[in-house]
């Protein structure tokens, strides 16, 4: 699953000649914890700069609230580019979504700007990694859901796949992690329809043991 797939395309942008309150009522009217600067190109934009609430909120003085009704154009003339950040982390379209979610834990981002051929085509954010993170694990799929825990050296993949066929039951989601502390793998499998108890009883045959069913 790609970065593609769940960004925002065409985020919204400022120039760089663009003032640090024109930001501020920007940011405060869509809600933004952050806003991108950029320059045109003969197709699209290049982006050249990022801007966070935190560098709207330590440019302006610590009465006035940068993103209150009492800001006007002319509160903080300065420029952008003199409080944006020009060494910007970025993804391309085709990053794995892991990846963009790794990206921003590790940096502590809850954006990436998302840029294909060095044009900017997009921004992902925290938001759009979580639905992505929910849709892989079928978290919105409904269904019934088990969770099944096994020892890490079984075939887990093709013994629940071909059980799973045997009691013909359709899978909608198949997730696996190792629990670093421990020695088991522990499944969540996602059935359009309830198991059987036949199922139940061919799972412990083959090892697994069934944590949670509902």
């Amino acid at each position: 699953m790609f970065v593609e797939n769940w960004m925002t395309p065409d985020p919204v942008t400022l120039p760089p000649s663009a003032t640090i309150s024109e930001a501020a009522i920007e940011m405060g009217r869509r809600k933004f914890r952050h806003i991108l600067v950029a320059t045109p190109l003969q197709y699209g934009k290049k982006l050249v700069g990022i801007v966070s609430k935190y560098d709207i909120a330590r440019a302006f003085p610590n009465d006035l609230n940068p993103f209150s009704l009492a800001v006007s154009e002319s509160s903080i003339p300065n420029l952008i580019s003199t409080i944006m950040s020009s060494q910007v982390v970025t993804v391309s379209t085709r990053c794995d979504i892991e990846h963009a979610a790794r990206l921003l834990r590790e940096h502590h981002f809850n954006a990436l700007p998302v840029v294909r051929e060095n044009r900017l085509v997009g921004i992902i954010t925290e938001s759009d990694v979580f639905d992505a993170l929910l849709n892989m694990t079928g978290a919105n799929s409904g269904g019934i859901k088990l969770v099944v825990e096994c020892a890490r050296n079984s075939n887990l993949t093709l013994d629940l796949a071909q059980l799973s066929q045997r009691h013909k039951l359709e899978i909608q989601s198949f997730t696996s992690f190792v629990n670093q502390s421990s020695v088991k793998i522990r499944t969540i499998l996602r059935f359009a329809s309830r198991p059987p108890s036949s199922f139940v009883e061919d799972l412990y045959k083959l090892g697994f043991r069934l944590l949670t069913i509902d």
